[in-house]
């Protein structure tokens, strides 16, 4: 038996009206979210001989970080860019994504005279990828690879069935892909993951970094990968 199997009765919950002002643990949103980088690129200014301060920039090009990364010799007015910060080349792409962390609020606070941003409007959240291309429906992942993770074997991956008007195809919830976003960059859908799933995912997540159980997470898993 796989997870979806146990939950047949569904993943996924409609919510009212006004879910655009609501933010939860197991809502689901769109937002561009980033590659992480394995080769460490720089976009770096194009000297200008007309500009002898070289404190402005109109031309980039991309570099691989080398020696003086982050400890560039001068400043950058425009755009804005200090010695010890870069512009750096990455991937981004538009896809669904689970809320872990909703903004949290934060009490008035006097911070007057100091330089540090305290209130940074931030969320944390999952990214989810498809297991299978949404327009050719050509698996991405072999079939064993997802029946294990539908077993729930392993720790950071959760299997989200297809939903229409939500995801195309079968998808994979990653918990090694989690993401701070800016909290208005987050779009909102009308779903949320059922009162259920949404303990299982916490539990998972709990006992991801601590390895602490039994919980209603590792107790469901025991059972699917004993059957």
């Amino acid at each position: 038996m796989f997870i979806d199997e146990w939950f047949d009765s569904g993943f996924y919950k409609e919510l009212p009206l006004g879910y655009h002002q609501s933010f939860s643990f197991g809502q689901f949103f769109w937002t561009h979210a980033y590659y992480p980088h394995e080769n460490l690129e720089l976009w770096r200014p194009v000297p200008d001989p007309n500009e002898p301060t070289r404190s402005y920039a109109a031309h980039f090009q991309i570099q691989a970080a080398g020696q003086d990364a982050f400890r560039r010799s001068f400043p950058l007015q425009a755009p804005p860019l200090k010695t010890n910060e870069e512009f750096l080349v990455l991937r981004a792409k538009r896809r669904p994504v689970v809320l872990v962390q909703p903004e949290l609020p934060l009490p008035a606070v006097d911070n007057r005279g100091y330089r540090g941003k305290i209130e940074r409007r931030r969320c944390t959240v999952a990214q989810i990828f498809g297991l299978a291309d949404p327009d050719t429906e050509t698996a991405q992942f072999s079939q064993l690879f997802v029946d294990r993770v539908r077993k729930m074997e392993f720790l950071q991956f959760m299997f989200l069935p297809q939903r229409a008007g939500l995801f195309q195809v079968d998808s994979l919830l990653r918990l090694d892909e989690l993401q701070s976003v800016f909290t208005p960059h987050l779009e909102p859908t009308k779903f949320a993951l059922v009162d259920s799933i949404a303990e299982i995912l916490r539990d998972q997540m709990q006992f991801l970094i601590t390895k602490k159980g039994p919980n209603v997470y590792t107790e469901l898993r025991e059972m699917l990968l004993g059957a």
